[in-house]
C-alpha cells in the first residue's frame, strides 16, 4: 500500500485553530465556574447571613485567593513542552510543600514522559484532586498510582486525610464545594469512569478507570494506526 500526503488547506487550518482555542477557552470556564468562582459564592452568602462570622469568611476569602494562585499557575504552564511527571513534580512544590504535605508519584515510564493534549487534560484532573486533598483533607500524604487490573488501567489520587462524610458526598451540591462536578466531566472527556471512594476518618481515593484497548491508543497513537492498518489490510487481503 503507497502512502499518501494528506493535504490541509488554510481554511481547514484555520478552522482547526479556532476548534482548539475554543475547547481551550471551555475549559478555562469550566475550571473558573467549577472551582473559583463557587468559592466566591459561597463568600457571598456568608455575608449575607445575619450572624456572619468574620473570621471564618475571611478564611473562606484566604481559600479562594490561594485557589485562584494555584489556577493560574496551572494556566500558565505550557501544555506540551514538559512532559506529565514534570509537570506534576512542579505542581507538588507549588502546593503539597508549603502545607508540609509528603507527594508520592508512581506512573509508568511511557505514562510520565507524556507531554501530549491528552496528557494535559489528564493533569488537570489530577491537579484538582491533589488540590481538593491539600485544602479540605488535612491529610499527611498524597500518592499518585498506576494500577493495571486485567483489562483496566485505574490512575488514582489518594490521601490519608479525614476522608469525605458520607452524607457530602450524597448531597446534589457535592461538586460546588469538592470540585467532583468537573473532574467527573474531564473523565468523560478523556474516555475514563471516574469514581471517588471516601469515608469520615480513612482518606479519600479518587480514580480514573480507563479500558485497557482505549488506553494503550492514548500512550501509543501510532502503533495503535499501525495496527488498524493491519488489521483493515487483513481484511482486504492487502499487503503492506
Amino acid at each position: 500500500m503507497r502512502n499518501r500526503k494528506v493535504l490541509i488547506t488554510p481554511a481547514e487550518l484555520s478552522d482547526l485553530i479556532f476548534r482548539e482555542r475554543q475547547t481551550e477557552r471551555n475549559r478555562i470556564a469550566r475550571i473558573l465556574h467549577d472551582d473559583f468562582l463557587q468559592q466566591c459564592h459561597m463568600i457571598v452568602l456568608a455575608l449575607q447571613s445575619t450572624s456572619a462570622n468574620l473570621e471564618a469568611i475571611a478564611d473562606k476569602a484566604a481559600d479562594a485567593m490561594a485557589l485562584g494562585r494555584d489556577l493560574i499557575l496551572e494556566l500558565r504552564q505550557p501544555n506540551i513542552s514538559a512532559s506529565l511527571q514534570t509537570r506534576l513534580d512542579s505542581l507538588a512544590r507549588t502546593v503539597c510543600d508549603p502545607a508540609g504535605i509528603r507527594f508520592h508519584c508512581t506512573l509508568s515510564a511511557a505514562l510520565a514522559a507524556q507531554r501530549d493534549g491528552f496528557a494535559d487534560e489528564l493533569f488537570m484532573c489530577l491537579a484538582e484532586a491533589v488540590r481538593n486533598a491539600v485544602r479540605h483533607a488535612g491529610a499527611s500524604t498524597i500518592s499518585i498510582t498506576e494500577e493495571w487490573i486485567a483489562t483496566r488501567v485505574v490512575i488514582s489520587v489518594a490521601d490519608d486525610g479525614r476522608g469525605i462524610p458520607l452524607h457530602v458526598l450524597s448531597s446534589p451540591h457535592v461538586g460546588s464545594h469538592f470540585g467532583l462536578h468537573g473532574m467527573r466531566e474531564r473523565a468523560a472527556d478523556l474516555g475514563a469512569r471516574f469514581g471517588v471512594a471516601a469515608d469520615g476518618g480513612s482518606g479519600t481515593t479518587v480514580s480514573f478507570c480507563f479500558g485497557l484497548p482505549a488506553w494503550l491508543a492514548r500512550l501509543h497513537p501510532a502503533r495503535a494506526a499501525r495496527s488498524k492498518m493491519q488489521r483493515y489490510a487483513q481484511r482486504k487481503g492487502l499487503k503492506l
